[in-house]
């Protein structure tokens, strides 16, 4: 078992362990949240209607291609 040295937590204010190294991606990919005044509750609506409207729109594509809409017209 590790032991804890407090004085490492007291040095950075964060434990080492909470430590995250980030990669050159994650970091802009936050930079770009960063610039966005929504909440992530926002966010994950949003992105949740556009890929339902996504979905949506691969199937009409689908049942046009197979014609399903000459039957009510």
């Amino acid at each position: 078992m590790e032991e804890k040295n407090p004085s490492q937590k007291e040095e950075t204010g964060v434990p080492q362990e909470e430590k995250q190294v980030k990669t050159p991606w994650q970091q802009q990919k936050e930079s770009w949240y960063d610039k966005i005044p929504l909440s992530l509750k926002q966010l994950d609506i949003i992105i949740g209607i556009c890929l339902t409207l996504l979905a949506l729109t691969f199937l009409a594509i689908c049942l046009d291609a197979m014609d399903i809409f000459n039957l009510f017209g």
